[in-house]
């Protein structure tokens, strides 16, 4: 997820655009506060969840909320940079250490001194890369590439995961050893759909973000209808699918008010979303620390009979037409067609399967991505 896209920071300056957060949700508020202790300490944190859910923002918080508030926070995506890049982007390198390197340069950890460094998607860094992770946690000190220069380190870490941690460490994805000093105060972050609560106000903050950014004359405003069709969606790709359909109802809005037929939510793969009601019966706290006292969940506006069926034909019409642009946007690629529609590839791969039963025809699919 993005580090400007919004969570929460407290129930009495929910909407604050200072913090960049949004909550209203009592699980939500209580991963804050947990949050917030462990920011106290210079513990090594691990966040936990799907992708999309906020981990990064949540990360930044721990770093707003810690005595190093005043030092870098530095961010670093062990995913998205290959491992030959990896090991000189965390450590630095001296000059001369390797061909190309006509000057020293700081890494990361450097460049995090007095602050925090997130290990965005730790458990995809490579094993050898892991051991020399381990051994910074342990010594608190660095060498760069091709120096012999001891650096003493003074920074927090924070890792982040969408793996189920054990099972990685079973399937030797992660080492044991890292896993134990990684994970000193493990905190999962909750999905949308647990935090039903938080969706409506969400909405309305990357609206106004939005508004901001594009220069709208107004912010749309969410009618009962639209709220009612946010509320029973079950946002498999959390967040950042929220995000990506504010925006596009921003632009498809006409007038001042966005409406259901507006959001073009694509259904999620699998069972039908819980109601609001039963999603906040069966959310279950991450930790027993009492909950701030929330304010009242916004009510849901149920759409006429006749209307609904209407917005259901309209919704996958609009659904086989947006993964159809997108597939051919990406070239075939299912992989990148679902960053495009902010949901996973295997989701996308359940969505093709079913339009495919129903006799659509659709773009040519390069499967040789994967899923997630």
């Amino acid at each position: 997820m993005s580090a400007t896209s919004p969570i929460s920071a407290n129930a009495s300056s929910a909407d604050a655009p200072a913090a960049g957060l949004v909550a209203r949700s009592a699980l939500m508020l209580q991963t804050l506060e947990m949050a917030r202790r462990a920011a106290q300490t210079d513990v090594s944190i691990m966040l936990l969840g799907a992708s999309g859910v906020g981990k990064e923002v949540l990360a930044r918080f721990v770093h707003r909320s810690s005595p190093r508030a005043q030092g870098p926070f530095v961010a670093i995506n062990c995913a998205a940079i290959p491992e030959s890049l990896l090991e000189a982007t965390l450590f630095g390198f001296d000059k001369g250490a390797f061909t190309g390197a006509a000057q020293s340069a700081p890494g990361k950890f450097e460049q995090a001194q007095g602050g925090t460094l997130l290990l965005d998607e730790v458990t995809e860094m490579a094993p050898s890369l892991q051991a020399k992770l381990l051994r910074v946690l342990q010594e608190r000190e660095i060498e760069r590439l091709g120096g012999r220069r001891r650096i003493s380190l003074d920074l927090r870490i924070v890792a982040t995961s969408n793996r189920d941690l054990q099972q990685a460490v079973r399937e030797g994805v992660l080492r044991e050893d890292l896993f134990y000093r990684l994970s000193v105060f493990p905190l999962r972050v909750p999905s949308l759909r647990e935090r039903m609560d938080d969706i409506v106000p969400l909405a309305e903050a990357l609206l106004r973000r939005f508004a901001q950014q594009s220069s709208l004359p107004e912010v749309p405003r969410l009618d009962g209808s639209a709220r009612a069709a946010l509320l029973g969606h079950d946002w498999p790709g959390n967040v950042r699918e929220l995000e990506n359909v504010m925006q596009r109802a921003a632009i498809l809005c006409d007038g001042a008010w966005i409406r259901a037929g507006d959001l073009l939510l694509l259904p999620g793969a699998g069972a039908a979303a819980l109601a609001p009601q039963q999603a906040r019966q069966q959310a279950q706290p991450v930790f027993s620390a009492a909950p701030a006292a929330a304010p009242a969940a916004y009510e849901p506006v149920a759409a006429a009979p006749v209307e609904a069926r209407a917005l259901g034909a309209e919704l996958a019409h609009s659904e086989r037409r947006m993964i159809a642009d997108a597939l051919r946007e990406s070239g075939g690629s299912r992989k990148l067609a679902a960053e495009r529609l902010g949901i996973s590839p295997r989701t996308l791969r359940h969505k093709l399967q079913r339009l495919r039963e129903a006799g659509l025809e659709l773009p040519s699919v390069d499967d040789t991505g994967g899923d997630d």
